[in-house]
């Protein structure tokens, strides 16, 4: 083993050493110690780690963890239960062997043919070619192999522990870095620091790789809707991109106003939403006035503002109370996910536009608002 105390790498004495719980995991330890130091969990894992990986999910060195806490060795791996790693017992009888597709049309062309001499059982014809009972009924039966079953993905419990946590972290650092995601590392190591989370490198790098904001494509896909076109087709993949982003963003500040220089009121979030807006050209919310106008069914004069407020649960109320200030800023944030949604679809726009036309074809000209009600 090695010892893991080079003189370019030598393990320090911590200051605070807590004692380890009988039954307790490493990860649990590691994070106890860390607090009692105040130090960064992620650090200290790292540092146990040791060189010249220093983390990257990576299992700390039981010679390391006994260098800083002053404990043997020996003593830490009885009362921790994952810190060294178990040998896996010998498999009893050997592994079935694995078929691809692409081999199986050979293999049951091969019992079929040993079928055919000998007249052997199922379970002969299986033993030899190392396959189950039942692709030897299937071989019999046809000599084309059945398509492989699609499985569906297996969620872990682990997905509704941290998936949540994951998704908050992925969010804000798309909003602050213009939709650019962070690393699987990153992601790992916050979810050590700010959320105590138990949960190793692999599962959070499983789960962030069938992530929606990871594989920008799955956004994209519209059965039986593609174009043929390419260029078409990518044009598309970067219109859904752009709205999820600014989805991304309106969710952060949503979450957290006061980090994004908000007092959480609803001027302040329209004057957000706007300076949004005004960056884009108006391209962002292109359509989102005549979609609240079909959505209210009247005022087609006034202003999105002002048609969000009669949208609220308490209805037009000027000036805002606390409460109805509350409640039309959360309207505001639903409405406009369930309009950044509907803009994903392909011929939103022109299908918004045309429900406004023919709502407006229905409507007597002489329907207008207060003057109070114009914002």
């Amino acid at each position: 083993m090695n010892s893991g105390t080079d003189a370019g790498d030598r393990p320090r004495l911590l200051p605070v050493r807590p004692r380890p719980k009988a039954g307790e995991t490493t990860d649990s330890y590691v994070r106890r110690l860390a607090r009692a130091n105040h130090l960064k969990p992620s650090y200290l894992r790292g540092y146990l780690v040791g060189p010249p990986d220093y983390g990257q999910g990576k299992r700390p060195r039981a010679d390391r963890l006994a260098a800083v806490t002053g404990r043997r060795q020996d003593v830490l791996e009885r009362a921790l239960v994952d810190l060294t790693r178990q040998k896996r017992p010998e498999p009893t009888k050997p592994k079935r062997h694995v078929t691809t597709s692409a081999d199986k049309p050979a293999l049951f062309a091969a019992i079929r043919r040993d079928a055919e001499q000998g007249n052997p059982t199922i379970r002969s014809l299986a033993d030899r070619h190392r396959v189950s009972p039942h692709t030897v009924r299937l071989a019999l039966a046809s000599p084309t192999p059945p398509p492989r079953k699609q499985r569906p993905a297996i969620a872990g419990p682990a997905k509704g522990r941290v998936g949540p946590a994951i998704d908050a972290i992925l969010d804000e650092h798309a909003a602050r870095h213009a939709g650019q995601l962070p690393t699987v590392r990153l992601v790992w190591e916050r979810l050590l620091d700010e959320h105590d989370a138990d949960v190793s490198y692999g599962t959070v790098h499983r789960y962030m790789s069938g992530h929606p904001l990871k594989n920008r494509g799955t956004m994209t896909s519209q059965p039986g809707s593609t174009s043929g076109d390419p260029l078409s087709e990518a044009q598309r993949g970067l219109h859904v991109w752009v709205f999820k982003h600014y989805q991304d963003l309106v969710t952060a500040v949503r979450r957290e106003p006061a980090r994004h220089g908000l007092d959480g009121t609803f001027s302040t979030a329209t004057a957000f939403v706007l300076g949004l807006d005004a960056g884009t050209s108006g391209s962002m919310l292109t359509g989102f006035r005549e979609w609240l106008v079909v959505r209210l069914n009247r005022d087609h004069n006034l202003t999105w503002p002002a048609l969000v407020r009669h949208l609220a649960p308490s209805g037009w109320i000027h000036p805002l109370t606390p409460l109805a200030d509350t409640e039309a800023v959360i309207t505001l944030h639903r409405l406009l996910a369930e309009f950044f949604d509907a803009r994903e679809h392909p011929d939103s726009l022109a299908r918004i536009f045309r429900d406004y036309q023919s709502w407006l074809t229905t409507r007597p000209w002489t329907e207008t608002a207060s003057p109070d009600q114009i914002d």
